[in-house]
């Protein structure tokens, strides 16, 4: 069966971003994130940032150190990130893998300080560019980066589709053909191993039935999980609804496919 998703959303898109000294202790805020980010010491008004001055971004139980600068970070998944500072209230963010820009994001604060506005490239290994946009409020903090910011919208502008098909008698495939990703498994609970240009080295994903309606997958990086997705076909069989639960991270993305 195809299905082509109405509300695909990327792993950073949804999220809680705060904001503090990288050496002080990180908050985290309670039920209800999607996604947490911490990020360094950010200067005031008339000051200037400190050469080298590292960031710190928390993600779940993910935890990336980088600067400003635009200079690389190689993260747990293999992909080389950087942000750029290219004004006051202004940041440039870039992904590659193996030397390929796979996604850029354009970062910015309105002039009140209460608005934090992502717009999102996804360079897709077929030759499509995903597109989407976020809007994150203010939630403590008073200025610039520094403080805690939660996502109030989203839109997707360039929504995907996967193809779940049989595979070797009980089994099961399941392909992306925009990320030329497919998965083959079985709801065995053993460990099978996803292929694509964009699968980090040492995943591996285990999948069980839930019922007659839901199974769940659970991948992991090198024997450590990262992420739990349930998929769940409705009654009627014409949409799947998909739910992602990234570890160390409270509230769940979900994601809703239509039969094509």
């Amino acid at each position: 069966m195809l299905l082509a998703s109405t509300s695909s959303i990327s792993r950073y898109t949804l999220l809680v971003l705060t904001v503090s000294k990288w050496n002080e202790r990180l908050s985290r805020h309670g039920a209800g994130n999607l996604a947490e980010h911490s990020v360094g010491w950010r200067p005031g008004p008339g000051q200037s940032l400190p050469a080298g001055c590292q960031y710190r971004f928390i993600f779940g139980d993910d935890v990336e150190t980088l600067t400003l600068d635009g200079k690389g970070h190689v993260t747990k998944f293999g992909d080389t990130w950087s942000i750029k500072t290219t004004g006051p209230s202004s940041w440039e963010s870039t992904t590659k893998r193996d030397g390929k820009v796979t996604s850029k994001s354009k970062w910015s604060i309105s002039e009140d300080g209460q608005t934090f506005t992502s717009i999102d490239e996804n360079m897709r290994p077929d030759g499509s560019t995903g597109r989407s946009e976020a809007s994150l409020k203010r939630t403590s903090g008073t200025a610039g980066l520094v403080g805690s910011w939660e996502s109030t919208s989203v839109k997707v502008l360039s929504p995907t589709s996967i193809e779940i098909a049989k595979w070797e008698g009980e089994g099961y495939s399941r392909i992306n053909p925009v990320y030329k990703e497919r998965l083959n498994f079985k709801l065995d609970g053993k460990d099978y191993t996803p292929t694509g240009p964009r699968v980090a080295k040492g995943t591996t994903v285990t999948a069980s039935k839930i019922d007659d309606h839901n199974i769940e997958l659970t991948y992991k990086l090198k024997g450590k999980t990262t992420e739990t997705d349930k998929l769940e076909l409705a009654a009627d069989g014409k949409t799947l609804t998909q739910t992602i639960t990234y570890a160390g991270v409270s509230k769940p993305e979900v994601d809703v496919y239509d039969r094509e």
